[in-house]
């Protein structure tokens, strides 16, 4: 089945919503198997399990830490519901019967001009699922109007969030105060992006820049001929999230594009 992609400028001033709700009750329970006239139990196995329609949506190991969808999405509305943020357009998308959840939160009000005609606007980017199929993925970042790159960082000063197998404590608790912090300090990012807006780059610091990127996008960025920091910046975020094939491989580059950019081009000093 082809793999539908989310539409970041879609839901730019209002929300989306596709597929199932993703506030439905799951649960794990125990996994039997027949023998003879009865059934065993499986060892070190669970189902999730839909409630409300006790649909089956995954067999996972015994391991393994259930977070339902909207333990997720209630952490977020209670983060930004104190900061009096205004409208906050979302989208959210959910498939396979609700195995799987993204989600994407926009804050409008936030949005700032980095140079004319260019803003961006903080957004929260959320991946969940119940299948096993990808981990749990939460990614603080910002949105560029002008061409729906999605510019985040897994770390740093652009961005919080974690990574996380279903295993173990789940730190869906950071969530909330690392979003707030992120929004709280928007103004100093949008600082740093409107320097490297006026900070000249030769093709010497460009490459020193790239020395560790894969060879197809650090490429691509060199053909940009890109005469200032923030248009490298720009070609490497809209390589991630315009040639890539996958989310997976989005985020990656454009984690490692954001710690780059910000080893090499710091902000003077204060």
């Amino acid at each position: 089945m082809t793999h539908q992609a989310v539409d970041l400028a879609s839901h730019l001033n209002h929300s989306v919503a596709r597929g199932h709700p993703a506030d439905f009750p799951v649960e794990v329970r125990p996994v039997f198997c027949p023998n003879g006239s009865g059934y065993q139990r499986v060892p070190h196995r669970l189902a999730v399990v839909r409630q409300d329609t006790e649909t089956p949506l995954s067999v996972v190991s015994d391991r393994y830490t259930l977070v339902p969808h909207q333990v997720i999405l209630d952490s977020v509305e209670k983060a930004i519901a104190p900061l009096n943020l205004g409208p906050v357009p979302r989208g959210v998308y959910v498939d396979r019967q609700g195995a799987r959840m993204r989600a994407l939160f926009k804050f409008p009000t936030l949005a700032r001009p980095v140079s004319h005609g260019d803003d961006i606007c903080p957004c929260l980017k959320i991946q969940n699922t119940y299948d096993g199929s990808s981990r749990i993925a939460v990614h603080i970042g910002a949105f560029r109007f002008v061409c729906t790159n999605l510019a985040v960082g897994g770390g740093g000063v652009f961005a919080g969030g974690f990574m996380s197998v279903h295993a173990g404590e789940i730190p869906v608790e950071e969530i909330g105060p690392q979003l707030a912090a992120y929004l709280e300090g928007f103004e100093r990012i949008v600082t740093l992006y409107r320097f490297w807006n006026e900070r000249p780059l030769g093709m010497v610091e460009l490459d020193l820049a790239l020395e560790d990127f894969p060879r197809r996008p650090a490429e691509a960025i060199r053909q940009e001929c890109p005469s200032t920091v923030y248009r490298a910046y720009n070609a490497a975020t809209r390589f991630a999230t315009h040639e890539t094939r996958s989310y997976r491989t989005a985020f990656e580059l454009l984690e490692r594009v954001n710690r780059a950019f910000q080893e090499h081009f710091p902000p003077p000093a204060a």
